[in-house]
């Protein structure tokens, strides 16, 4: 709720405290899923060492506890951070890994994030027909598992449409 209303430091606070809980009961999925989520605020707030941080730690999590599907979401929001920093061919790589995992566990969801980040790099690669492609692949998928995100991706399609 905090960060839905624009808190981005009592939102990280709170997650803190989630990380601090979960460390002292040993629940790792939710020591994990705290750091996931704690890269996710310090990515939108713009530290970005501290989400690189936090990502990677639940990256290592998530694969000693054996959960693609936390492995896919961390490795979507990991793409995310390295496109924003300019790191393209990290992003890529991190996406295609998502992707990979999300077709393994058939995650249609994991997989529309991971398309959609795709598409995102070839864009900021100037790479438009490749972006179009993945964006659309991302759109159906998304359609699929009826999520909201399938409108927001028709509105990148439009943009994209309008800058060639």
């Amino acid at each position: 709720m905090r960060r839905q209303n624009g808190d981005y430091e009592g939102a990280t606070q709170t997650l803190k405290e989630a990380l601090q809980i979960c460390r002292n009961l040993g629940y790792k999925a939710g020591e994990a899923n705290a750091l996931h989520y704690l890269g996710a605020m310090r990515r939108q707030s713009g530290d970005y060492a501290g989400a690189a941080e936090a990502l990677e730690e639940a990256l290592g999590i998530y694969r000693d506890i054996g959960d693609p599907g936390g492995e896919a979401e961390a490795l979507n929001e990991a793409g995310t951070l390295y496109r924003a920093r300019g790191s393209l061919d990290q992003a890529e790589a991190a996406h295609r890994a998502a992707l990979a995992l999300a077709r393994t566990i058939a995650s249609t969801w994991d997989e529309a994030h991971a398309l959609a980040g795709l598409g995102r790099c070839a864009q900021a690669a100037r790479r438009t027909a490749d972006a179009r492609a993945f964006l659309r692949q991302a759109q159906e998928a998304f359609r699929e598992a009826d999520a909201d995100e399938a409108a927001a991706i028709a509105t990148e399609l439009s943009a994209l449409a309008k800058t060639e």
